[in-house]
């Protein structure tokens, strides 16, 4: 079933909701001509199936009435409006509701809330941000919804002290608390991205060397997430500049044992750290630790280079061909090839071996329209489950 449909069978329900409501519920004063009101839904109804959205718009805010009824069936209609991208239909929609001051305070919130989303669709964020601090300060209901939108807006913005202070707004204040509670999947997400609001000050700061308060906002990035891999980058390369190489590697250390996978973006500041010991036996044995710990690729193919240098060829070559047999990769096999002349039969060999491999484990065909992908040809994708989207993998790693 596509999505049109989907939002058509949705505004067709909300609109015959709205008209039932609105016929059994309406003050028996008003109950004499019900016909009028059905013509108006079935005429807004009418246009929408003929995809004339502005006449539909038109129609349901001349002729169908505004209250607490047929609320629903005018929200309805003016999302549906904004997410077929008639931001103009949604908006108007939005203000007629606000210019009928007889909605509960509460409702008329709402309608502040929606008009603000039509705003920032449109990319008028200065008249969201404005609805979205009434919204803010007078409603706790959608005040929790109006501070994410508001963050989002300064976020977009690069307006990082205003982001940060929203931001906060959507924490309990847990330093009141003598046990700190576990923080909900949301509260997560708001602390990863404050942490890197912090990383975002920092990052001209230190362009500009004044290294105290770079510190300063990355210590505060690393106090929101201790898993982020850049606050920690960032303050290792600070305290390199400091002439701390130690307190660089230890830093370093924090993200390869919390995000080993990261190991290859280490690996360029973990070089400069130990080029302020000039110890090279100390920056193998360290390399090696690493390499062993994250089987990282990037850190496998510098231990082979350092040991070229130190020790020869063919404890490289060794040390290479022992690791791509245990996980090759591409580069690895790049490495491999780069080998002395007197090692290029061996290297053939070991590559060959390693493309098979690689060709076994390689998807073969992807969905074009999910991207699903796996070794067998599927005329209905398992993924999407939409019909003859799979197809084979061309390129450099396909057919």
């Amino acid at each position: 079933m596509s999505t049109e449909l989907i939002q058509f069978l949705l505004i067709l329900v909300a609109v015959a909701s709205g008209w039932l409501l609105g016929f059994w519920y309406r003050p028996k004063k008003r109950r004499g001509s019900p016909d009028d009101n059905a013509s108006s839904y079935y005429k807004g109804l009418n246009y929408l199936l003929s995809e004339q959205a502005g006449a539909a718009v038109m129609t349901v805010i001349n002729e169908l009435p505004v209250n607490i009824e047929t609320l629903p069936t005018h929200l309805a209609l003016g999302n549906l409006m904004r997410s077929k991208g008639e931001v103009d239909g949604a908006i108007r929609i939005h203000q007629n509701l606000l210019s009928r001051p007889s909605l509960p305070k509460d409702k008329l919130y709402q309608v502040h809330l929606e008009l603000a989303r039509d705003y920032i669709s449109a990319g008028l964020l200065d008249r969201a941000e404005r609805l979205l601090r009434d919204v803010v300060d007078e409603s706790a209901i959608y005040r929790s919804d109006a501070l994410e939108h508001l963050q989002n807006i300064y976020q977009s913005e690069k307006e990082w002290d205003q982001a940060i202070a929203v931001a906060r707004l959507r924490l309990p204040p847990r330093r009141w608390l003598k046990k700190p509670a576990t923080p909900t999947a949301a509260e997560k997400a708001v602390e990863c991205a404050l942490s890197h609001y912090h990383c975002e000050k920092a990052q001209p700061l230190l362009n500009s060397h004044d290294i105290k308060s770079a510190s300063k906002e990355l210590q505060m990035a690393r106090g929101y997430d201790s898993d982020n891999v850049r606050a920690y980058l960032l303050s290792a390369d600070v305290a390199i500049s400091q002439n701390k190489p130690q307190q660089a590697l230890d830093l370093l250390q924090s993200v390869i044992e919390r995000q080993p996978v990261f190991a290859c973006e280490v690996l360029p500041i973990f070089r400069k750290a130990f080029a302020g010991f000039g110890n090279q036996a100390a920056y193998l044995d360290a390399l090696l630790r690493v390499a062993e710990k994250a089987t990282s690729t990037a850190f496998i193919v510098e231990c082979a280079a350092v040991m070229a240098e130190r020790d020869g060829a063919n404890s490289a070559s060794a040390y290479l061909y022992d690791a791509a047999m245990q996980r090759p990769t591409l580069a690895l096999l790049s490495a491999v090839l780069d080998l002395p002349e007197g090692e290029r039969g061996r290297s053939v060999a070991l590559v060959r071996q390693l493309l098979d491999q690689l060709n076994v484990e390689k998807p073969a065909y992807r969905c074009r329209h999910c991207g699903f992908s796996g070794q067998k040809l599927h005329w209905l994708c398992p993924s999407c489950e939409q019909w003859g989207t799979i197809a084979p993998i061309r390129g450099i790693q396909g057919d």
